[in-house]
């Protein structure tokens, strides 16, 4: 007979409870929205206030909380507990995601009318990506019904903001830093976006949207993901091994792997959703915190 300790199994429980909450509620996703922010900033050699922190946490924030309630038909199919706490704190949620941007805006705004376009970014591209808006001659009547468009959509979006952000916050201005880092966030951010989709294949394909895996399959899709995750990585590390520090190429290189195992392990990470949300969505948390650890060390000698 095996016997289970209760403490553990207690420990265990809370554990998911709490990370559920995390996940659930957007916070996660906003603390990598903010450490997107910081390895920018490291990789621009602009300091990381927390105004630029805060920016991305509150986009990051609002921007998800609203997103989820346009998606409630789909998550109703591929994330029942995501969408039975969604739909339990609605209010809540909502008008927090408002008051969120509402700050995120105020916070832009006193670093200048680019600053403020900047943090728009995500707000439009989530309403043109969620919200039916294309006359109806067309077969799609939302970006997210067209294969392929809604990834690249929130490619664009989550590699621009954080990217471009910080040059208002200094007087550097936009360099080649500023493109390999928007390049490489758009790779990572449309590999997670499509890794997502292959998650939720069977209520996209009950609510008639066509996703990448929807019309590739799994197999096909992960082929296409690596090319990518390989192409895009090895330009910018011969870029970053000529232009940038280091201790930067060694993190792009490490998130460049990091993808890679993600993508041929989707098999089994995929079965558990938690494990899914902490690998994929946790990817620019572990990268941040190496980057800030290895910094610090580095200012120590």
């Amino acid at each position: 007979m095996v016997y289970i300790d209760k403490t553990e199994t207690w420990v265990v429980d809370k554990f998911k409870n709490v990370f559920h909450f995390l996940t659930y509620s957007s916070i996660y996703l906003s603390i990598a929205g903010g450490a997107m922010v910081y390895i920018s900033c490291a990789t621009q050699h602009i300091r990381c206030s927390f105004t630029l922190f805060a920016i991305m946490f509150l986009v990051t924030f609002s921007v998800y909380n609203l997103n989820r309630k346009t998606d409630e038909e789909e998550d109703s199919i591929n994330h029942l507990e995501r969408f039975s706490f969604t739909k339990k704190y609605e209010k809540t949620l909502y008008y927090s995601a408002l008051v969120a941007y509402f700050f995120s805006l105020l916070f832009a705004m006193s670093h200048g009318i680019k600053a403020l376009l900047i943090t728009s970014i995500p707000l439009i591209c989530g309403i043109l990506y969620s919200c039916v808006w294309i006359p109806k001659e067309f077969k799609y009547r939302r970006l997210k019904e067209i294969p392929g468009v809604k990834n690249f959509v929130v490619a664009i979006a989550w590699a621009l903001t954080p990217t471009l952000l910080p040059t208002q916050f200094s007087s550097t201005g936009e360099s080649l830093a500023s493109f390999v880092i928007g390049a490489y966030f758009f790779s990572l951010v449309f590999i997670n976006s499509v890794i997502c989709d292959m998650r939720d294949i069977e209520g996209d394909a009950f609510s008639g949207v066509n996703t990448i895996p929807v019309m590739l399959g799994e197999q096909k899709t992960k082929t296409l993901l690596a090319a990518l995750n390989l192409f895009v990585g090895l330009m910018v590390l011969m870029i970053s091994i000529a232009h940038l520090s280091p201790i930067v190429t060694y993190l792009l290189a490490a998130g460049m792997i990091y993808a890679h195992l993600y993508i041929f392990s989707f098999d089994k990470v995929g079965q558990t959703d938690i494990l899914c949300d902490m690998i994929v969505d946790g990817q620019f948390i572990i990268l941040g915190g190496m980057l800030y650890i290895a910094t610090k060390v580095m200012d120590g000698f």
